[in-house]
């Protein structure tokens, strides 16, 4: 999801972090949680009403995260004044855990459409890029990799300080979905689609070669490009280059020109790392709230979750992902590791078509039946997802005529 704000004083702030490795500064504090974003719907259902009335809630389909790292991160967040969450019934949101183990956000009261369900302040944010640096394109996931590993989770004075953050974050060992760039070679191939298996060939290629050069390891590079793909947002910011511009006018109906000054202005994209609002997880069609920037102009901005439609009591919080909250079945595989099973995007990409597509069903190696019988004979590990996303993307072609 992408939004806009303005980089105030972050040129000072960017100093900063290149002399002590952290950076506390206006629109985000610079020093992608401990499950993954999920793919996970919880309880669609909906509770019965007294009296013919409409109940303001849904059945409770969740277990509260009761566990210490998630009460240290809401005191922290709280003590940076976020609201909307915390153990309370006023609190609005609470982390939770759904009938199969996966951890999600979920409302603790009914919102109406266009609600703030809850924030947190842009001083809470970690940015993985230095912003107060020009540049043509946003950072990619292993550069905001790096990053993330050089300015936060390897330096002993940011890891410190935002450790309630930090040890919330995925593991290896746990709410762990590799994406592709974690398969062998002979599995990437197996994907067959040209766009994700050159995508995926190529960051593996970019986590070496970037390991390499920072002398990091491949396997810290690589978990930690999975974290920010996995859980980083992509925003627009504004920066103030601090130099004059002349601007001269069209002449008028009389002939005379005009002079003004102005401050030469850049806009950059640059990705951040959300506490607590990176819990919310996927819903590519039925995605029930937005993340939105309040006040970006101004040094107190926030970041906020916005409901998109109403929601009841107990019911999670999801959101779409990816840019403007387009994500196809590549999107989700290629940067969180899952696929879902209803997708309208990946429709309209193969309607689009292009050389890094398969133009029609017969183009695969299989067929939609050989890979379900595949994934019904219980293969597991990556194989399982390799054939789930062939599926997916053959169901999403066209009927034939």
């Amino acid at each position: 999801m992408t939004n806009m704000m303005r980089a105030s004083g972050i040129l000072l702030l960017a100093h900063l972090a290149q002399q002590s490795g952290v950076c506390a500064f206006a629109p985000f504090a610079m020093s992608s949680s401990s499950s993954s974003k999920r793919k996970v719907k919880t309880n669609q259902g909906k509770a019965a009403g007294g009296f013919g009335k409409k109940e303001d809630a849904v059945p409770v389909s969740h277990s509260r995260d009761e566990s210490q790292t998630t009460q240290n991160l809401i005191n922290f967040l709280l003590q940076w004044k976020s609201k909307g969450l915390g153990v309370d019934a006023e609190a609005g949101t609470e982390i939770g855990y759904d009938e199969n183990g996966f951890r999600g956000l979920y409302a603790m009261k009914a919102f109406k459409k266009g609600d703030i369900i809850c924030k947190i302040p842009s001083d809470c944010a970690l940015a993985l890029a230095d912003p107060s640096v020009a540049a043509t394109e946003e950072v990619s996931e292993v550069d905001g990799a790096v990053n993330y590993l050089q300015w936060y989770a390897m330096n002993p004075q940011a890891r410190q300080m935002w450790s309630p953050y930090i040890d919330t974050l995925p593991t290896r060992e746990a709410n762990f979905d590799p994406t592709p760039d974690f398969y062998t070679d002979e599995e990437i191939a197996q994907l067959e689609f040209p766009m994700i298996v050159k995508k995926a060939l190529e960051r593996k290629e970019q986590i070496a070669e970037l390991a390499q050069k920072t002398n990091l390891p491949f396997d810290e590079v690589q978990f930690a490009t999975w974290l920010v793909s996995s859980r980083s947002f992509s925003i627009k910011i504004t920066i103030d280059d601090g130099d004059l511009v002349r601007e001269t006018s069209e002449a008028d109906a009389d002939g005379l020109k005009g002079n003004s000054e102005t401050y030469k202005m850049r806009e950059q994209g640059l990705r951040v790392l959300l506490p607590y609002l990176d819990m919310i997880n996927h819903e590519s069609d039925n995605y029930n709230s937005e993340l939105h920037l309040i006040d970006p102009e101004k040094d107190d901005a926030w970041f906020a979750i916005r409901a998109a439609r109403p929601i009841k009591k107990n019911k999670e919080i999801t959101i779409s992902y990816g840019a403007a909250g387009v994500e196809t079945s590549v999107g989700l595989l290629m940067n969180y590791g899952f696929i879902q099973d209803e997708n309208k995007f990946d429709a309209l990409l193969l309607k689009k078509g292009g050389d890094d597509c398969i133009d029609s069903v017969e183009g695969w190696s299989t067929t939609l039946e050989d890979d379900e019988q595949q994934l019904a004979a219980g293969v597991s590990g990556n194989m399982a997802n390799v054939l789930r996303f062939r599926a997916k993307m053959k169901r999403s072609y066209p009927p034939t005529e």
